[in-house]
């Protein structure tokens, strides 16, 4: 890169900048990781539950029913008030992180070639770009030497264009080869990448398997809720219950209903995940990515790097046909100080052979690529081509100089080929005749922590696979290296010459993969995610960037180019892979918080709603009010849940989310809302059968058994009470049986939600051994049962209706709960629904 600016085009002074900044030709910007803060906050308050919730808070307010109103509030203004604090505070913090890795421009500033962050720049900036810079502003090219441009997240098109004097760069498209310096002329809102909102970040918001499942399962609850909610205010108009009983039935409806609380838990989560991985200077860019490090099983990369320290070094020139070493390194050093862009490699040559002879100027240069592995200056009587000896050298005549270069490759050693050819070739073929002039030598070192990394890797069942440009006895040489063993492996070659079944066994198999060009690394990441796999790309060069998008998840070098920092979800601030392990062991880790929680938090709301439906179709008084819900929900469900996710105490291991989370979820939803609506339709009809005889005295009981047994004699005695009197013992009886059943059934749900406690952290009701094992868990899960069980005694009036149930309506709740905890731990010991799901497929 020239360090002189072109012509006429000295850059701006001090001054100049100033005098931009204050008519507002700036390109400022924030730096944003994740969501901004109007969604946090959005996503936090103003959710659709939350609305919903409001509106039937309100009229609570109006009829002064401020008892319901706070214990139906409480848990969800402390689950958004959490939420919205902690994700803030995390985001803050990882804004701070993510400034440490913000594009740094070089640009002419009082007549030097300076670096501004990109968020600094201003119209009329003179801005130099190299290979791997994105562009961030609009501009006009006034100088250019072999400039090729990738304008692919602009237009679509992969190929690369090449830019002249007076062509325009778009912001978006990033430096492929060459160099050039180019003129500002719309920043900020008026570039177009800001226009089109098309940063290279942009493009990638997948959403983790769990966060699918778990929006899936919230839409499902919210499509109930908008259906059910409606039904239930129109059932308490036709019952002629009074206002405010509607309104309390919908809260219960709309609270237990929908997981908003899991929402919430599962952005802490991983807001906070994120902060933990970024101590260890492993910069999370998109927060869902933490979750995703627990889904890889796959880890593909360089060897450039990642195995070895990318420190290259010059160790031998062998010279070819009788060449001097002398005569080779003055041409080397032609060729590498005529470059428009020198890379690592030829910069390690150019400090080997020293300076260029003076006046030795060249006319054109074709710059080195991946695709090509070659590169080309040509000279006036001359040109030099250098790369891969097998691209460079003619197989036939040169056979025995590249079976010598592949000996030289298996010892871990990087072999390029010079040549010497009397025109110019064309910019994708070496169609001319060309003269061996001597293979270069290179080396680098294996890094020193890469053994232990390796080791973690296969601790935590991620596979790991090299994908490289170099010569495949290179690098399987280095990964022998390193520590990595390797049964097969295939050059890019080879897997561009496979059919499906071939290229499928291929990826299965090996786990080093060479001379592969940017597009064929595409083709194998994309044939192992459709084996199953979830893959992470480790990348940092321009030639990495389709395949770090086509990847799960796409990790970067903090020293890597500036597009493959843009694609990427981590970056590596230290430049190493041996963050690495401790970062996905951290995702496993938040993983399982989430999974934790999401059982705690669906298992609750799933049943109880099945129970509501239920009762709600035999015309049933609803079967619980909106403080004995939010109680609960806050002691079985809301504590336990903030412990797990603030890291206090960890669940038990689940393998995957539908396996270990859904069908248990599943099990305990069928069974707990059958038994719930079974228990309290049987306590109410009972209860409401001795308090309805009890209202009328003047009934005796042998009028009411002869009744019962079908002797119409006593009719009359029955049904031809005044209707008022009749009327008002119904309501008492329906009232007083409601309290009771109620009653009794609060204590069911608080041991059947201790049993799923329990459950989640491992511990079996009806396995006595993991209950004595951790006896610490277990006394915490009867904490938090008579936590839930006991407010109610000492305060009824508080817990409006509450009656204290008697010995034997205990012994059948608790009873019930055994029951139900009971059948839950068989289906999901034995597998029974995948079982049962198995079957109806194969039927």
């Amino acid at each position: 890169m020239a360090q002189n600016p072109p012509l006429n085009y000295p850059g701006l002074t001090s001054a100049q900048v100033s005098e931009r900044v204050n008519r507002g030709e700036t390109n400022d910007f924030k730096v944003q990781v994740g969501r901004t803060y109007w969604q946090i906050v959005r996503d936090n308050l103003f959710n659709l539950f939350n609305v919903v919730l409001a509106i039937l808070g309100v009229i609570m307010i109006l009829f002064q029913d401020y008892a319901n109103l706070v214990f139906a509030s409480f848990s969800v203004v402390l689950n958004s008030l959490v939420g919205l604090i902690q994700e803030i505070a995390a985001k803050r913090a990882l804004e701070k992180l993510a400034a440490m890795s913000i594009q740094q421009v070089k640009v002419w500033r009082d007549g030097q070639l300076v670096l501004v962050p990109v968020n600094e720049l201003v119209k009329d900036d003179v801005i130099a770009i190299e290979p791997g810079d994105r562009i961030a502003v609009d501009g006009k090219v006034v100088a250019a030497d072999a400039l090729e441009m990738d304008e692919a997240l602009l237009t679509g098109e992969s190929d690369a264009v090449y830019k002249e004097l007076d062509d325009t760069l778009f912001s978006g498209s990033f430096v492929v080869g060459g160099s050039g310096v180019f003129v500002a002329t719309h920043v900020g809102a008026e570039s177009t990448v800001t226009k089109l909102s098309m940063t290279a970040k942009q493009y990638r918001h997948p959403l983790t398997p769990t966060q699918k499942q778990i929006n899936r399962l919230v839409q499902i609850a919210v499509l109930v809720m908008l259906i059910f909610g409606p039904m239930t205010v129109l059932a308490g108009i036709v019952s002629r219950l009074p206002t405010i009983e509607i309104v309390r039935n919908a809260v219960v409806l709309v609270t237990s209903m929908v997981p908003q609380g899991l929402v919430l838990v599962t952005t802490i989560s991983l807001s906070i995940g994120a902060l933990i991985i970024s101590r260890s200077r492993t910069l999370v860019q998109r927060v869902n990515a933490v979750e995703s490090m627990a889904n890889v099983n796959v880890l593909c990369f360089d060897k450039t790097g990642t195995l070895t320290r990318n420190q290259l070094s010059v160790s031998a020139i062998i010279p070819l046909n009788g060449a001097d070493e002398g005569q080779i390194k003055g041409l080397l050093a032609v060729y590498t100080h005529n470059l428009a862009h020198m890379n690592k490699t030829a910069g390690a040559i150019a400090a080997f052979v020293g300076d260029s002879p003076d006046g030795v100027v060249k006319q054109a240069e074709i710059p080195f690529t991946s695709g090509r592995k070659w590169g080309a200056v040509v000279f006036p009587e001359q040109t030099l081509i250098l790369g891969a000896p097998e691209r460079v050298l003619d197989a036939v005549e040169n056979l025995d100089t590249i079976e010598h270069a592949d000996a030289l490759s298996s010892q871990g050693q990087r072999v390029l080929a010079l040549a010497r050819a009397a025109e110019a070739p064309a910019s994708d073929k070496l169609n001319i005749p060309r003269e061996p002039l001597a293979l270069i030598v290179m080396s680098d070192k294996v890094r020193a922590e890469i053994e232990t990394t390796i080791r973690q890797f296969a601790d935590l069942g991620v596979d790991l696979k090299v994908i490289s440009g170099d010569n495949l006895e290179t690098v399987r040489a280095i990964a022998h290296e390193a520590g990595m063993t390797h049964a097969r492996a295939f050059t890019g070659e080879q897997i561009e010459a496979m059919g499906e079944n071939e290229l499928d066994a291929a990826v299965r198999e090996a786990n080093v993969f060479a001379r592969v060009e940017q597009e064929t690394k595409r083709k194998l990441i994309r044939a192992m995610k459709a084996q199953g796999k979830y893959v992470a790309m480790v990348g940092d060069g321009v030639n990495d960037v389709p395949a770090l998008k086509e990847a799960n998840m796409a990790v970067a070098m903090n020293d890597g180019a500036q597009i493959a920092k843009d694609v990427a979800d981590l970056v590596l601030l230290d430049n190493s892979m041996a963050t690495l392990p401790f970062a996905f062991d951290k995702g496993k880790i938040i993983t399982q918080k989430i999974f934790g929680t999401t059982k705690l938090f669906l298992s609750k709301n799933f049943y109880t709603v099945l129970a509501f439906i239920f009762v709600g179709f035999m015309a049933l008084p609803f079967p619980t009010t909106p403080i004995l819900i939010s109680w609960l929900t806050f002691g079985v469900v809301n504590i336990p849940g903030g412990l797990i996710t603030f890291g206090l105490m960890r669940p038990a291991y689940s393998r995957d989310f539908v396996h270990d989370v859904i069908r248990y979820v599943v099990a305990v939803t069928i069974v707990g809302g059958l038994m719930t609506a079974g228990l309290y339709t049987g306590l109410y009809l009972m209860r409401f059968d001795q308090d309805f005889k009890a209202a009328l005295p003047q009934i005796s009981p042998e009028a009411w058994a002869r009744y019962e047994r079908g002797e119409q004699a006593d009719a009359p005695l029955i049904f031809k009470q005044d209707e008022g009197a009749r009327a008002l013992a119904e309501a008492q009886a329906s009232t007083s049986a409601r309290n009771s059943a109620r009653s009794a059934l609060y204590v069911f749900m608080a041991f059947y939600g201790l049993g799923v406690f329990w459950h989640t952290m491992g511990l079996q009701m009806f396995e006595p051994n993991t209950v004595l094992s951790r006896p610490r868990m277990a006394a915490l899960g009867g904490i938090l049962f008579l936590a839930t069980l006991l407010p109610p005694y000492f305060l009824p009036h508080v817990f409006q209706g509450w009656v204290a149930p008697s010995f034997g309506l205990w012994v059948v709740s608790l009873g019930g709960a055994v029951l139900a905890s009971y059948i839950v731990y068989r289906v999901h010991r034995d597998n029974l629904l995948a079982n049962v799901l198995e079957a109806n497929n194969v039927g």
